[in-house]
């Protein structure tokens, strides 16, 4: 295994800055003018919100049209967080949206959802919570520009399918989301109601002897401090993906792939320890199917990905394990399904193979996550002895080349040829179009991914952080990805739980933070 390493903007293969210019181009206001205010002279802010992404923007323009005074410090030096690289997919149920399409929907039957695809492991109060508030969210957003997707909403695409069509994107991803935002949030930095201090560190919260929060000390890129006060802190700064040891020790499991935003450096959970509260959730750490890495240097940048819906792209290959056995039935209907069964598996790795038939017949197998693949950039990776692509006229050749146990693949190979002559495959797989026999033979080594984590400070369902014996911590609140993938959706991924509960919990404590404070 290599040595873990904490990631920044340079170790992306695409960095920060260009995020930045894409979405400039794209018709996004990206930079935000930093000011501050003289906190040495007893000035105190309403509401501190300590991250300027998905949940943070919602917190400050909704507290701001309740005429709060709010300063928001961001580490990055643009407002936005991980919207400039999220897909933006939400989900929400009795939207307008639905409606327009005369889609009957209950935000019940969203929780119900949820419960189901996460085996009951979500936490049911704040997924009540999320589910219960997300069409308002959704429907701010449509109200105030955002545009769905053609076709949009749908069951599922890239994770477990809904019962109802209540998943929804936008056409730029988090890009559209974030367009929104900002137009929402411009008149109040213009006015002075928000204040938005850009490249600045939050280092550590001021706490009374007691424990109640009363601010935030900061570090500029000039490494000066200063005092920040406020009557109520909230820490939106997101997880900690880009931070491979803290990853390591809260999930117990190797950050593989370099594909998450730089900053996600898990301020939040440094500063909510520190505090005094706790962090759950990482034991239903669960990895994304099929990255395809530059190299061994773990977190390595993704150049590719081989990650398909059954339903969509039936599989024409087969997926092994190191030892060369299959691990599950490829024609399964489930991405949930192929997200445990990577999670089994030896370095949460596995391997695509096929025979040279089957790669001139099949559908495309490499996707477009970071960047798109022609057909004959996958023939030329495969020529060119391209990390990760394996080529050779034998099975055994083929398994050595690769790493696989060589028995093992043929073996495996063998009944799977015997299961598809005769359709009576091993796992129970029905669809399989050809026999894989025909030399060369192809492999691809895939490995885990994740763009969000699992582990996050532990909230009440009122989000204030709470102690390990369920005491809130006073004045202090938290919501986004800080919570945790482990919070809001369990050992499973489902569509639309990460960014929606964090635009509804900013908006909610932006509405509510007096009355969750009283």
């Amino acid at each position: 295994m290599a040595d873990s390493k904490n990631k920044s903007g340079n170790g992306l293969t695409l960095s920060k800055r260009g995020f930045l210019s894409a979405t400039t181009a794209a018709g996004v206001t990206a930079s935000v003018p930093s000011r501050s205010f003289a906190n040495n002279h007893g000035d105190v802010y309403d509401l501190i919100v300590v991250g300027g992404g998905n949940s943070g923007l919602p917190t400050a323009i909704f507290a701001a049209q309740r005429d709060a005074r709010v300063l928001i410090i961001e580490a990055a030096s643009e407002l936005g967080g991980t919207l400039f690289l999220s897909t933006g997919q939400m989900s929400a149920a009795g939207t307008k949206l639905q409606k327009s399409k005369g889609i009957e929907d209950t935000p019940q039957s969203h929780y119900d959802d949820v419960m189901r695809i996460s085996k009951g492991t979500a936490d049911p109060d704040l997924v009540h919570l999320a589910v219960f508030n997300a069409a308002e969210t959704f429907d701010w957003l449509t109200d105030n520009g955002f545009k769905a997707r053609d076709g949009h909403p749908v069951t599922g695409t890239t994770h477990e399918p809904y019962s109802e069509a209540r998943y929804a994107w936008g056409p730029e991803g988090g890009l559209s989301i974030l367009k929104v935002l900002e137009e929402q949030l411009k008149p109040y930095l213009e006015n002075g109601k928000v204040t938005a201090l850009t490249s600045t560190e939050a280092i550590k919260l001021i706490q009374e002897p007691d424990g109640t929060v009363i601010g935030v000390t900061t570090k500029d890129v000039n490494g000066q401090t200063a005092r920040q006060l406020g009557k109520h802190v909230v820490l939106t700064c997101g997880g900690y993906a880009s931070n491979s040891e803290m990853f390591e020790e809260l999930e117990g499991a190797t950050d593989y792939a370099d594909v998450s935003y730089p900053y996600s450096q898990g301020a939040g959970i440094t500063l909510g320890l520190g505090a005094g509260g706790y962090v759950r959730g990482g034991e239903d750490h669960l990895p994304l199917f099929g990255a395809i890495l530059a190299d061994d240097d773990y977190p390595s940048p993704a150049v590719g990905m081989v990650r398909h819906f059954p339903p969509n792209r039936p599989p024409w290959e087969i997926y092994v394990n190191i030892k060369g056995e299959r691990f599950l039935r490829e024609d399964i209907p489930s991405h949930d399904a192929y997200e445990h069964g990577l999670l089994n598996q030896p370095e949460e790795r596995c391997w695509v193979m096929f025979d040279d038939a089957i790669f001139k017949a099949a559908p495309k197998l490499v996707g477009g996550f970071p960047r798109t693949w022609t057909q004959e950039e996958v023939v030329e990776a495969f020529a060119d002895d391209t990390p990760m692509f394996y080529k050779a006229n034998t099975i055994q050749e083929l398994a050595k080349k690769a790493g696989i146990n060589p028995d093992g693949l043929q073996n495996t190979v063998g009944r799977y040829n015997e299961g598809q002559a005769t359709g009576k495959d091993p796992l129970g797989r029905k669809y399989m179009p050809l026999p894989i026999v025909k030399p060369p033979y192809y492999a691809i080594r895939l490995q885990s991914w994740l763009l969000t984590t699992y582990a996050g400070l532990a909230v009440n369902g009122e989000l204030n952080v709470i102690r390990q014996d369920g005491t809130p911590i006073p004045n202090l609140y938290a919501a986004g990805e800080l919570l945790g993938g482990g919070q809001l959706f369990g050992r499973a991924v489902i569509g639309g739980m990460m960014v929606t509960p964090a635009l509804t919990f900013g908006r909610l404590l932006g509405q509510r933070l007096i009355t969750f404070g009283a």
